[in-house]
Order: C-alpha cells, then structure tokens, then sequence
C-alpha cells in the first residue's frame, strides 16, 4: 500500500496541506465524501430507517473500510478539511473490504445488512478491484465552494507523484458517465479512458450511472 507523507503544496494562493486524516481532524469529510458519487452512496447504503450519510460517518469514525479516517488522504486549508479520497492498491483492497464488511455488519444489524449486500454484488460493474501495481482513487471529493480552485489538481498531481516515486505502474478511477466535469480534471492530468463499464442492476430494475475506467501508464 502506499506509504503517505505529508505534504505542502500552494493553492489559492496559500498554502494547502495533504496528508493523512487524522481522527481529530475539522471539516465536512463525511459529506465531502459523499459528494463523490451520491447516487452511489444512495444506491449501497441507503434504507428506509439509515441514510448513506449515517453510515459513511460511522465508518469515517471507526477508521477501518474504504471510509475509515485511518485510510483517507486529506487537504487541509485554513485548519479545515477541504478534500478528501481513498488511495489503494490490489493488496490494500482485500484489507479494506473486510473492515467495511464488518463495519456494515455492526451498522445495519444480521437482519437489516442482507438488502445491502444483494445491492453491493452489482458495485463491481461500475468500480473496479485494482491491481497489486495499479492505485486506485475512490471517495474523491472537494468543497463545493472550492471547486475549480485548484485543490483537486493539487491532490492529484501530489498522489501521481506518489504513486510513481512507490514504483506503481498504473494510476486509476472510475468516473460516472454523468460527471462529464470530473472526467475533464483526470484528462487534463493525463488519464484516458480505458473501458466503458455498464451497470449491471438495471435488469433488476436497480439504478446507477454507468461509468468509465480510466488509467494513467506511469
């Protein structure tokens, strides 16, 4: 997995720390998170009695899974959390599925946990598991009064170094097919898209964007 460290780059102007979360930290991470893919989140985690905002905040605060603190990078301005995302590989993957798994488990109860794993099989048609040598970016969102500011850039271009400093052969997402502005920020740091990707619950009457894979060769 990705060793982070901390790291200081200009934005707006000022300085803009990215780091690893911290338990402690300020901001709207949970709803930052969120505002990565709402229809996603909607469609896994959502109940009749849980929105997905309950559970991305009991995950974030138990720092273990996709949305745990414990595996988050952040940018911090100001003191306060700004963006945020989940860098892994193909071996971090394994790791990080169990502790989501278990966090659901504990969240929704024996009972109330069955709905969410039928809507989780169909996940993979619209993500993609990574490869040992590929890093993969997930949870990636940015204040919404601070899009288009640079912030976004400033934490891609920070972890594509990173990535090509550990000796990963590949950089990589997967991007909604309705998010045509988020395609255009990857492509302008070099990403392509490699694969049109269809989501597969529609024939169950299930729905959610398609997307598309997209890599970059480091």
């Amino acid at each position: 997995m990705l060793k982070e460290r901390e790291t200081n780059l200009p934005a707006q102007e000022r300085l803009m720390e990215i780091r690893p979360a911290k338990s402690s930290d300020s901001g709207n991470i949970a709803e930052l998170m969120y505002s990565a893919g709402p229809e996603l989140y909607d469609f896994l985690y959502k109940t009749s009695k849980k929105t997905a905002l309950d559970y991305i905040r009991y995950e974030l605060a138990s720092g273990k899974g996709f949305c745990g603190h414990q595996n988050l990078t952040v940018a911090v301005q100001d003191g306060v959390v700004v963006a945020t995302g989940c860098f892994y590989d193909g071996t971090a993957y394994q790791q990080l599925l169990k502790g989501s798994m278990a966090n659901m488990f504990k969240f929704y109860g024996p009972l109330g946990i069955w709905p969410v794993l039928a809507r989780s099989k169909h996940l993979g048609s619209v993500m993609t598991t990574p490869r040992r040598s590929e890093l993969y970016l997930s949870n990636f969102g940015v204040s919404s009064t601070l899009r288009g500011t640079g912030i976004g850039s400033a934490m891609l271009k920070s972890r594509i170094e990173l990535a090509r400093n550990a000796g990963y052969k590949i950089f990589s997402l997967d991007v909604a097919t309705t998010n045509p502005r988020a395609e255009a920020l990857y492509c302008s740091h070099g990403l392509r898209v490699v694969k049109e990707k269809t989501f597969t619950g529609k024939r169950a009457g299930m729905t959610l964007p398609n997307s598309r894979k997209m890599e970059l060769a480091l």
